[in-house]
């Protein structure tokens, strides 16, 4: 049998943060199946996890396939395995690079790469899709800067206008907010996340930014999504930052559905 539990990610008192689903397994299942599984778990993510000769191996995946550098993801599955063993941190191995989870204070952190921001031209953009953007940047997201937080709520997005976007895993859009914190939207419609609830990845591109714009090398994050997420970022190399974040067990049944008791071998073969 599976055991699978979900994890709130990025959350504080008054975020509820980004939910997924932390799957262990015994031995990597077909594509086909993982995938079967992750939308049977019906999670916005879920992440499947393999002990081999010591190491936890790592992969992610969305309603619509698997996913590179989950940053909510990584840290649900620190979680479950640092809880579980009892122990302060663990490393995690995945196709895309090798994850760092600690728990420390209260927090669970990881470092993620600094991406290093690429201008874009503002006026070369669909008016529909820029909105009142005062500026552009690329990594592998295409991020549009915007002039308040009140603009960055009120910001409707076309997806299927972003959905068209090429060379870009997704498109951003943040503000600061304040001295010391900035804020985000995150829509991803390719991967099948309209509009994500808290995203870890996204502070590779935005992180680096806003420490170079404010002039500080810790900050405050909130992405302002319906359910709203929580982060603390931290310069900590040139080309790493440290993210933050609290994390919980899911214990309300009306959310867990079947995910929060042991998944039957059934759910398995139906998608061999």
């Amino acid at each position: 049998m599976l055991r699978v539990q979900v994890y709130d990610v990025f959350c504080d008192e008054k975020a509820q943060g980004n939910p997924c689903a932390v799957v262990l397994l015994e031995t990597w299942l077909s594509n086909t199946a993982l995938q079967g599984i992750c939308l049977e778990l019906a999670q916005p993510v879920c992440c499947f996890i393999v002990l081999t000769d010591k190491t936890y191996f790592i992969r992610w995946f969305s309603s619509l396939g698997e996913i590179n550098l989950c940053g909510h993801g990584s840290l649900a599955a620190g979680a479950a395995i640092i809880d579980s063993l009892n122990v302060d941190e663990v490393a995690l191995k995945s196709n895309y690079g090798d994850i760092a989870v600690l728990k420390q204070d209260g927090f669970y952190q990881m470092s993620l790469p600094s991406w290093q921001a690429r201008p874009y031209p503002v006026d070369s953009l669909d008016p529909q899709l820029s909105r009142s953007a005062i500026a552009a940047f690329t990594t592998r997201d295409l991020i549009l800067v915007l002039p308040s937080e009140e603009k960055l709520r009120a910001y409707e997005p076309d997806f299927e206008l972003i959905g068209q976007i090429e060379d870009y895993h997704a498109l951003i859009v943040t503000a600061q907010s304040g001295d010391n914190e900035y804020v985000l939207r995150y829509f991803a419609p390719k991967i099948g996340i309209a509009e994500d609830i808290a995203t870890g990845s996204a502070q590779c591109s935005l992180a680096p930014y806003w420490f170079d714009k404010l002039d500080a090398n810790e900050l405050n994050v909130r992405q302002l999504s319906k359910l709203g997420g929580y982060f603390r970022v931290e310069k900590e190399t040139p080309k790493s930052v440290l993210i933050s974040a609290y994390v919980k067990a899911c214990n309300d049944k009306s959310r867990l559905m079947a995910t929060h008791t042991n998944v039957t071998s059934s759910l398995i073969k139906r998608h061999l």
